[in-house]
């Protein structure tokens, strides 16, 4: 930058800054049109070819703050504001939920562990792996039925072991 740039900067910043917030309001940011329209209008100033300096940074800070206002005003239904944000509600489980589920799962793996092994093989590659019947079937060279009985076998022996009702 020039001299000459640096003295424009200095003699219109304070004017320019108070002219755009009063034009603009939270959360856009005065002092960032402010920059953006120092870096559109240097390349014109240093060449020469802007004749009311004044005018044509005021023209596009204009620009740039009714551009920031629309846009503000297009996206604020999506934002959350700083103030709003304690007013979301968690959606991860509490530390007690956590904790049951955790307790659960364990309860549910000794439970598993007390099936024969191909049932609990069969019980895992549906409920674990998410297999379907036939897939199970066709890996373990058995029929859909075998497997069928297999898992109604794994969930009654898991519902006994923890203590429900199946």
């Amino acid at each position: 930058m020039t001299v000459k740039a640096f003295s424009l900067m200095a003699q219109h910043r304070v004017g320019l800054l108070s002219w755009v917030q009063r034009r603009v309001r939270p959360p856009i940011e005065p002092a960032d049109i402010v920059q953006e329209t120092w870096a559109r209008a240097m390349p014109a100033i240093e060449a020469g070819r802007v004749e009311n300096v004044q005018a044509y940074l005021y023209g596009i800070a204009r620009n740039l703050s009714a551009e920031a206002m629309r846009q503000q005003s297009r996206w604020s239904r999506w934002l959350v504001q700083d103030a709003d944000t304690a007013k979301v509600a968690d959606d991860g489980p509490t530390a007690e939920a956590h904790v049951m589920g955790r307790d659960e799962l364990a309860r549910l793996h000794a439970a598993m562990e007390l099936l024969p092994l191909r049932c609990r093989e069969i019980f895992a590659m549906r409920h674990v792996e998410m297999l379907e019947k036939s897939d199970i079937a066709a890996r373990l060279d058995i029929s859909i039925k075998q497997v069928e009985r297999q898992l109604r076998l794994a969930l009654v022996s898991c519902a006994r072991t923890l203590g429900k009702d199946s």
